[in-house]
């Protein structure tokens, strides 16, 4: 990887950090060597984030990083999403991936009906704390 596209990477992860910022969620980037991922969280919720970086029309993620994903996850409690940025953050459930042998891809443009903002995701956990 070239400079500027590690300067890209890491440009586009403090976007990521801001816009969750806004919500007063922190964020905080976990160290693995083979994916990027992310816990994020405001006291109450948690969210853990894999980073798809830099944006393509179709990420190729190898079925062992999303189940030790789902494994984190369990283990933090925290709801686990995918996370891209191309002109705003992306994110998408993990349905949204198809198997495709020993990977899982995410189209998307195949997706676009599943994805959404971190703000939809912000509003459901307050209509969650306002019904308890």
């Amino acid at each position: 990887m070239s400079g500027f596209e590690n300067f890209q990477r890491v440009t586009k992860i403090t976007e990521i950090k801001n816009e969750l910022k806004e919500y007063d969620f922190e964020m905080k980037l976990l160290k693995d060597a083979e994916s990027y991922l992310a816990v994020a969280g405001d006291g109450e919720a948690l969210y853990i984030f894999m980073i798809l970086l830099p944006y393509k029309e179709e990420f190729k993620i190898l079925k062992r990083h999303i189940w030790r994903f789902k494994t984190l996850a369990y283990k933090f409690k925290a709801k686990p999403y995918l996370v891209t940025y191309n002109i705003m953050t992306t994110i998408y459930p993990l349905h949204a991936l198809e198997d495709a042998g020993k990977h899982f891809i995410l189209d998307t443009e195949k997706s676009k009906g599943l994805m959404f903002s971190f703000d939809t995701i912000v509003s459901k956990q307050l209509q969650e704390r306002l019904t308890i």
